[in-house]
This record gives structure tokens, sequence and C-alpha cells, in this order.
């Protein structure tokens, strides 16, 4: 057993979870190795509105919040497939941040607090035997007292240990599709708007930079009824 190669947490995904997950075992003298399938910074799907309940919590992490200059939205639009529109405003509000910056930002964090993290390194098998367990990932093989799983619901790990949701609801959770596009409009910064319409909804709202999040979830048969094209579905 490689010395070098033994933790005492290894932590699987490094999505907000796992990236914070580590910064604060870290800051309390853990020795934690984290292991995500892609490279930082990367895109993924996510409406990338944030409430400031969270605010306290990503500075005590050391994200650097303020001189990022990020929108302060507190108001909010909702429309209905009939065109009736909703508009209310928003008493603790949010703010707007890519997960292309963010969760870059918070794998920084990590290494600075000694956090190991392997990029382009997924994990293939994780098994316990004799009070710790191993991991076998495309970058070899390690050993963690403590591995905390933060993958989401559909991870190769739950269905080659065939847990029950992996069964029984699979077929559910593939009922949606999500798109996001960073784009720029002009609309108002300090607004969240969800449209919704048959089958799904769409929201937009402002993030750092120039750029909007605009991000929907539509009924995978829309895709399926549009040759799986996304621009002949949009059209």
């Amino acid at each position: 057993m490689d010395a070098n190669n033994v933790y005492d947490t290894a932590i699987i995904g490094g999505g907000l979870a796992g990236l914070c997950l580590s910064i604060q075992l870290a800051k309390k003298g853990t020795r934690v190795i984290l292991f995500e399938k892609e490279s930082y910074p990367f895109h993924k799907v996510c409406g990338e509105y944030i409430s400031m309940e969270s605010w306290p919590f990503l500075k005590s992490l050391g994200v650097p919040l303020e001189s990022l200059q990020l929108p302060a939205i507190n108001k909010l639009v909702v429309s209905a497939p009939d065109g009736f529109l909703l508009e209310a405003q928003l008493d603790t509000g949010g703010f707007g941040i890519s997960r292309y910056t963010l969760d870059a930002l918070l794998k920084n964090i990590a290494v600075q607090e000694g956090v190991r993290v392997e990029e382009k390194c997924k994990v293939a098998e994780v098994n316990f035997l004799e009070e710790s367990f191993t991991i076998h990932t495309a970058k070899g093989v390690f050993y963690s007292l403590v591995c905390c799983g933060s993958y989401g619901k559909k991870s190769n790990l739950d269905v080659k240990w065939k847990r029950d949701f992996t069964n029984h609801t699979l077929r559910k959770l593939n009922q949606y599709t999500g798109i996001k596009y960073h784009i720029e409009i002009d609309f108002p910064v300090d607004t969240i708007a969800l449209h919704n319409f048959k089958n799904g909804y769409c929201g937009i709202s402002k993030i750092e930079g120039n750029r909007y999040c605009l991000c929907y979830l539509t009924h995978t048969h829309n895709l399926r009824d549009n040759d799986q094209s996304v621009e002949k579905m949009e059209e």
C-alpha cells in the first residue's frame, strides 16, 4: 500500500457538495482526496441563481464574493402558458454566478487548503474491507477511512452496486432534459424570470460579466419527437 495514496476521507464527485465538504474537512486538519471525472473549469446545467442564505457560508469557505461584483437579484417574474404574469419581490433574494466560475474557485480554495484534487479521474469501483475503503480509479488505487459519494443520482457506481432506485426509478429520472445557455440580452439585472410552457419551464437570470443564464427543463419526448436534435426542438 502506497502511503501517499492513503487518506482520512475520499470524496467522489467535485460539484458544489463535494468541493464544499472537502474544504470544510481540510480546514479541520483532515487529509482529503477528491475525485472529479471532468477538468476544471467546466460548464454544468444549472439555473445559476443562489439564495442569499448561502452567501455567509460561501464566504466562510474563502470565496471572494464581494470582489466578483455579482448581480443582486430581488425580483421574481413568473409566466403561465396562457400568458398570465405574476410579479413579486423576493424578501431574501439571491445572486447569480456561473458554475463554470464558482466550481473552479472552490476547487482552487480546496487545493490551497491541502485537498488533493484528482481531475479527469473517474472512479470505477469502491470496496470496504477491514475498516477502510479501497477506491479504484483511472489513476490508480487509493485508500481512505471514510468515503463520501457526491456524484449525483445516476452514477456508474450506483448501477454497479444495484441500488434499488436505479432499478425502480431510472426511467423516471430520464423523463426530463435540461439545456443551458449563456447569452447577452437586454433584461433587468435584479430579476429572475420563470416562464412555464407545456411540459417544461425556462428560467432567465443575470450571472457574472455581461452574461445571463438561460436554462430550461422539458419532457424528453419533446427531444425524441424532434430526432434528438436540440436545435430542431427549439424552433
